[in-house]
């Protein structure tokens, strides 16, 4: 079944009405953790569509809720918080259309990828949070080079980001570097590395709860040490590095382990219904192209955004010196 597609005229004769279908814990954890009421997320979507059919670089662009919500949910319905990650969203795609745009999901080394596992969706826990399991070694770096890694990153988020339990309960992140090698790391460049810190910390609406990264080898604690020192400080906050599966498997619930971790998750069947959401939604993630703004007004984001070079061999190295990394 194909995703449904999505008007992208900014100024829509009508808007189809709004019903919020979570249960009561997601209800909850909206109100708890994202200010979210009935009466203030339909006040919020009013500005948003009045600001998007008067902006004056804003020339298409999706208004339907689920879409206008990932940026107020992401800015806990701030506002003016969430009409600039909009911008800087729209602003990106267009800016590096080699990175986020064409994102064909049926492309067949897109679907290879996916039957590879490096990333997993295996559930949510208790606190509604949505566990991604990683294992950056099965990204096959004879196949794919950076901007084919970060386009199959970018569809990963895309096709879950209109489910609304995940603009709520936000990501976990559980990052296995066993068996990565040297190639894995030495193929980013400084720019490659810019720009993928800016998509996943600044530009996507993505709400990372935790990162827990495991084993990761001597040699690519520089790449990492560069790649974080383009990240806030609260996102380095949310990082925690262990030395063993065994120690990181104390944080995740026994429920939400993988086979491969002694737990009951079958890796498997997870990506093969991952695979199906791919196929489902390739004319959506197409559809997304159509949506317009006028880029050279916003050239000045990615000029002044990030860390100075001085900042660059600090990165998380702090937090590497609390384990021998292998």
């Amino acid at each position: 079944m194909a995703a449904p597609m999505f008007c992208v005229d900014k100024k829509p004769s009508n808007f189809e009405p709004y019903r919020f279908t979570l249960s009561a814990k997601f209800e909850q954890l909206a109100r708890d953790e994202l200010r979210e009421e009935p009466e203030i997320r339909e006040q919020s979507l009013t500005q948003l569509r009045d600001w998007i059919a008067k902006h004056p670089y804003i020339r298409k662009c999706r208004t339907d809720a689920v879409f206008l919500l990932r940026f107020l949910r992401f800015r806990k319905f701030s506002v003016p918080q969430a009409q600039a990650a909009i911008e800087r969203y729209l602003a990106m795609r267009q800016t590096f259309p080699d990175w986020f745009q064409k994102l064909d999901s049926t492309e067949d080394s897109m679907l290879e990828t996916v039957d590879d596992e490096p990333m997993t969706v295996v559930g949510r826990d208790e606190a509604g949070r949505t566990l991604v399991w990683i294992r950056f070694g099965r990204f096959n770096v004879e196949k794919l080079n950076p901007i084919a890694i970060f386009r199959y990153l970018m569809i990963f988020l895309e096709v879950l980001l209109d489910d609304e339990e995940v603009q709520v309960g936000g990501f976990r992140v559980w990052a296995d570097y066993t068996d990565s090698t040297l190639k894995h790391y030495g193929m980013w460049g400084i720019s490659d590395l810019k720009l993928l810190m800016d998509a996943v910390n600044r530009s996507m609406p993505i709400r990372i709860r935790e990162i827990h990264a495991v084993k990761l080898p001597k040699f690519a604690v520089a790449i990492a040490n560069v790649l974080l020192s383009f990240a806030t400080p609260k996102f380095k906050e949310r990082i925690s590095c262990h030395s063993t599966v065994l120690e990181s498997k104390s944080h995740f619930d026994e429920s939400l382990w993988p086979k491969q971790y002694g737990g009951p998750q079958d890796s498997v069947e997870l990506n093969r219904a991952l695979r199906k959401l791919f196929c489902e939604k390739r004319d959506a993630l197409l559809a997304l192209d159509d949506m317009d703004i006028d880029v050279e007004h916003y050239s000045s984001l990615w000029n002044q955004s990030g860390s100075n070079n001085s900042d660059i061999d600090g990165g998380i190295a702090g937090c590497f010196r609390k384990l021998n990394v292998d």
